[in-house]
């Protein structure tokens, strides 16, 4: 059955109180998670690791491909993109920081406490709805003293009963959670059914952010059993290869090859089947900073004078491309990664039904 032909409840987190037993509690949580399931944080423990970056990118194309779906006359759904930073840096990605119905996440903040929905900006791209976010997320922490006085380790669910509201209006829900406050990390992993953690180059101790990530897993495991690591993705390294002289063929070489063989043996300690995505997201800031002071996505930097779309393009449609700098390359990376990312949470689902 899917997210569209379930019923939702009333869902309300006002019945709870720091008393209530946690059985109560788990069956509670168990009505949630159905409604949850497309549901993907991009998340790393350590700051500077390209999460607004990867959250901006995977929501646009998700939403890029269900127009795709919706242009050929199939079944499209909607994407909704929430940042859950008072950074808003999804908002310059998108280029709508001025867009009217930004309010620098004012509606969010009171939605998460007082259980009503927030301000959505809707159609930011076909397909694709943004919840505004900004400094009004500073006092998400203060809230949460306040709601866990009222409703005890239940207040950490509010953001999760927020989007399970709104499940039926999309099929992927993007998180880009912040690198270090620890209550929206919270409330994002306990609503999240998937976490993506990008990993950068910038100092390859980036990789212990992963141990945040483990630790935040361990905080919420009883609020949120189905949370699991949908894989890691190596952010801002060099493409950088070997060809024999010889034979002509070519090997992966340098610091990218390092970090992966590091983060797989970490991910192989934890027990974890999670991947190392084999997309790589290259080293281009020149890229990422045209594209912000753009309002765009490196692939529609990249996309075609006439307007050929960049999943038209891998269909063999002709077109002149813009030459602008290295966006056209960086735009593949990302599109190579999100068919990664869905081929992997179609993969888990399948056996998950097959299993039921």
């Amino acid at each position: 059955m899917t997210v569209e032909e379930l019923a939702i409840p009333d869902f309300s987190l006002e019945p709870f109180t720091p008393s209530t037993p946690q059985h109560v509690l788990d069956e509670f949580v168990l009505s949630l998670r159905p409604f949850l399931s497309r549901v993907v944080a991009v998340f790393n423990g350590k700051g500077g690791q390209g999460k607004t970056s990867v959250a901006s990118h995977m929501a646009g194309l998700l939403a890029e491909g269900e127009a795709a779906k919706a242009e050929e006359g199939q079944d499209a759904g909607r994407v909704l993109l929430l940042e859950a930073d008072a950074q808003g840096n999804t908002l310059h990605d998108l280029g709508i920081k001025g867009h009217p119905d930004n309010d620098d996440g004012k509606s969010l903040a009171i939605a998460l406490q007082f259980g009503e929905l927030p301000k959505i900006i809707r159609t930011v791209r076909p397909h694709l709805d943004v919840i505004p976010s900004g400094k009004q997320l500073e006092q998400i922490p203060f809230q949460m003293v306040t709601m866990q006085s009222k409703h005890g380790q239940a207040a950490n669910l509010s953001l999760a009963v927020l989007l399970a509201k709104l499940a039926r209006e999309y099929r992927w829900i993007v998180i880009d959670c912040p690198p270090v406050t620890k209550e929206p990390q919270l409330l994002a992993l306990c609503a999240a059914r998937w976490v993506l953690s990008p990993v950068s180059t910038g100092d390859i101790s980036s990789i212990d952010g992963l141990g945040g990530v483990s630790h935040r897993f361990d905080e919420t495991a009883h609020l949120n059993p189905d949370l699991e690591l949908l894989g890691a993705v190596l952010f801002g390294f060099a493409h950088r290869y070997y060809t024999n002289p010889k034979t002509k063929e070519k090997r992966p070489v340098g610091l990218w090859v390092q970090a992966r063989e590091r983060i797989q043996k970490l991910l192989t300690e934890a027990e974890s089947d999670a991947p190392v995505f084999e997309s790589v997201i290259r080293d281009a800031e020149t890229v990422a900073v045209n594209c912000r002071d753009r309002g765009q996505l490196s692939y529609e930097v990249a996309e075609a004078a006439d307007g050929i779309k960049w999943w038209q393009k891998k269909r063999g449609a002709s077109g002149m491309v813009l030459p602008t700098e290295r966006a056209e390359e960086v735009g593949r990376d990302y599109e190579d990664l999100v068919v990664e990312v869905v081929e992997r949470v179609l993969q888990v689902e399948m056996e998950e039904a097959a299993a039921a």
